[in-house]
């Protein structure tokens, strides 16, 4: 791997970890993964996909840019990309391994990389699921992410469950908010800008376009949602 030697040592007393280059970013991340790896050499193998990791880091910048909470973007305008913040090394991982799968990258890789997904992060968003734009988990411990049609804007709490109910998996358009402990199983449709009530289960269910959701089952109601979800992180680009 042609990496410039980094003094790893010396990064503990940065103020501004989001802010590293990405050679930077890039040595930490590989440090990160080599230490949690299930199997021994994984770094010396990562190697063979820097330009991969490169291009998801670029996207998560240019994504973290438009985003005004604090840990994602510094004033005035500042796009942080932090390895070491574990929403940031969530979204890292998937959208990194997501495009190595589709490179038909080996088995063994992935695998060792979605086991640091759930020991490190404590998110099951597996490396078949695909790669979602503006997907923000937010603290969210013990969420699982399934398989499913995912559009831009995707929010996630702690314990939110997205997945299978009979083989089927739901159809999200984008702009959801699912709030701590909320589910959404099978074949679900869920409109564009929902919010997701905490506890709420969805399943088998049709949702239309701006609502909140509460409820459980076939006892799920609406409610008119007046906000646009997007506008409750992101203050440009959507």
């Amino acid at each position: 791997m042609t990496t410039a030697k980094i003094d790893l040592n010396s990064l503990v007393n940065s103020n501004a970890p989001g802010q590293w280059s990405e050679e930077i970013v890039w040595t930490v991340f590989c440090y990160i993964v080599n230490q949690a790896s299930p199997l021994p050499g994984l770094r010396d193998v990562l190697g063979d996909y820097r330009e991969i990791f490169n291009s998801v880091f670029l996207k998560i910048k240019k994504e973290h840019s438009c985003c005004f909470w604090r840990y994602y973007r510094e004033d005035p305008l500042v796009p942080l990309v932090n390895p070491t913040n574990i929403e940031h090394l969530t979204r890292l991982l998937h959208a990194f391994s997501n495009r190595l799968y589709k490179k038909k990258a080996p088995q063994a890789l992935l695998d060792s990389l979605f086991y640091i997904m759930r020991s490190h992060c404590n998110i099951n968003l597996f490396y078949r699921t695909q790669e979602i734009d503006f997907l923000f988990p937010l603290h969210a411990m013990g969420s699982v992410i399934g398989d499913g049609e995912f559009g831009p804007f995707i929010v996630t709490t702690q314990q939110c469950t997205i997945g299978q109910n009979r083989g089927k998996y739901p159809a999200i358009k984008g702009g959801l908010w699912m709030g701590p402990g909320s589910s959404i199983l099978g074949c679900s449709h869920i409109g564009y800008n929902v919010r997701v009530a905490a506890h709420a289960f969805i399943i088998d269910r049709d949702v239309p376009d701006n609502v909140v959701v509460f409820g459980s089952g076939t006892d799920i109601k609406f409610k008119e949602n007046s906000e646009d979800n997007r506008s409750l992180i992101l203050d440009q680009g959507y």
